[in-house]
């Protein structure tokens, strides 16, 4: 694809993240995309309509972050498995919150075509938008985060085909009949520990519902007090409930309104 134009009048925070936002609708090849999300049928797995669904959830992701992230500082945020549905909170926290990002996925197709429209479009704008990293999570230097976010990660049907199961409580043909669930719920469980370990209460942390399953225990065993919110948001992919859950060291409530 062509490199968009310069786009004047992006000056302010929040002038810049609308304009990145739009940028990266134009830019993005959803045709790919959706080839990625759902082989079969999927060149038309993100028609407009879906676009304008994925938009408004970001949006509303986005105020979410600038409403729950901690403040008193620039803060900084690890997003373990950054993808599509990732973006718009990310470039919130970069852009108007003026936070360090650190964004991490594997490596494919997918992460690429997101990077090559993060730099197309920040160049048209005169800024480096935000990356997605593919060094693996144990190997992450720098401060300690206070926000991390994982949402549908543990329930990849891919990665994690049994935990998948297990998770949605899926069965029979609605199941996907594959992987290992000892094994991999030993290699969620480590995933977990690593994510945690790279965080230090006070904090936030944002995760589905499923995946808290796994979660809340691994905060348990740290002395970690788990404040999950009543109410929840649903993700504009999977349609996953994602919660902004309070980490703290001191005793705290276990849900709040």
């Amino acid at each position: 694809m062509a490199a968009p134009a310069r786009r004047p009048g992006a000056s302010g925070p929040a002038q810049l993240f609308a304009a990145a936002l739009v940028g990266l609708e134009e830019e993005l090849d959803w045709t790919l995309l959706g080839e990625l999300h759902c082989w079969e049928g999927g060149a038309g797995f993100f028609p407009a309509e879906q676009r304008a669904a994925l938009r408004e959830a970001g949006l509303l992701f986005a105020a979410d972050v600038a409403e729950w992230v901690p403040r008193g500082g620039p803060g900084r945020s690890l997003y373990l498995g950054a993808a599509l549905a990732e973006l718009a909170p990310i470039l919130c926290e970069r852009l108007v919150l003026e936070r360090e990002v650190v964004a991490l996925s594997l490596p494919g197709a997918q992460t690429a075509e997101l990077n090559r429209a993060l730099a197309v479009v920040g160049a048209a704008l005169g800024r480096e938008l935000a990356r997605i990293d593919t060094v693996p999570l144990g190997e992450l230097e720098g401060e300690p985060c206070d926000h991390a976010w994982m949402t549908s990660v543990l329930t990849d049907p891919e990665a994690f085909p049994a935990l998948h199961d297990e998770l949605y409580g899926r069965r029979a043909e609605l199941a996907t009949g594959r992987g290992d669930l000892a094994a991999e719920r030993e290699q969620a469980g480590s995933l977990v520990a690593a994510l945690l370990e790279r965080l230090r209460p006070p904090c936030l942390l944002t995760t589905t519902d499923e995946e808290l399953a796994l979660v809340a225990p691994a905060c348990a065993a740290r002395g970690w007090r788990l404040a999950v919110p009543a109410s929840a948001r649903l993700s504009a992919v999977v349609g996953d409930p994602v919660r902004h859950c309070r980490v703290s060291l001191e005793s705290v409530e276990e849900s709040t309104g």
